[in-house]
């Protein structure tokens, strides 16, 4: 007697009949002549946007006299360039693993590839970012500690 054969199991990643024929139903947008589709650039695009604005805002910040401005700028200038430039990276790699469904999706890896500098990039302007709001911080919680006698010189 032996057990009854039951069928192969599917793969969490694989899709199904059903998923794959209401996609194809209306759910891909068809580029126009009937192109295959591709990959989104607008995660690069983001990424680029954020990584010259955390520069932009470091010229800032060390152009501006120390205070609590520094600060909100600095912070400001760590989550964008330190926080968002890996996040629009996994935004882009989740896009292109998911449109591999589509047999007509032609996938950009040169777009995953520039998101990849773009993010260390991104985590040296945040490092230095973080370097000018420690010493503000420092500074004021000094201070603060002298004047109230907690520390003296």
């Amino acid at each position: 007697m032996s057990a009854p054969k039951l069928p192969p199991p599917s793969a969490p990643w694989s899709p199904t009949p059903s998923s794959v024929a209401s996609k194809r139903r209306g759910g891909w947008k068809k580029e126009p002549g009937g192109a295959s589709l591709k990959a989104s650039f607008v995660p690069l695009l983001l990424g680029i946007a954020t990584v010259i604005a955390g520069i932009v805002l470091l010229v800032v910040v060390t152009s501006t006299p120390a205070g609590a401005s520094i600060v909100s700028i600095g912070l400001l200038g760590y989550f964008l360039s330190g926080f968002a430039t890996p996040l629009l990276w996994g935004w882009d790699a989740a896009a292109q693993r998911r449109g591999q469904v589509n047999p007509n999706f032609s996938a950009k890896r040169q777009y995953s590839r520039a998101l990849r500098l773009l993010t260390l990039i991104g985590i040296v302007v945040a490092i230095v970012h973080l370097l000018f709001v420690s010493t503000v911080i420092a500074e004021k919680l000094s201070e603060w500690l002298f004047v109230a006698g907690l520390v003296g010189v």
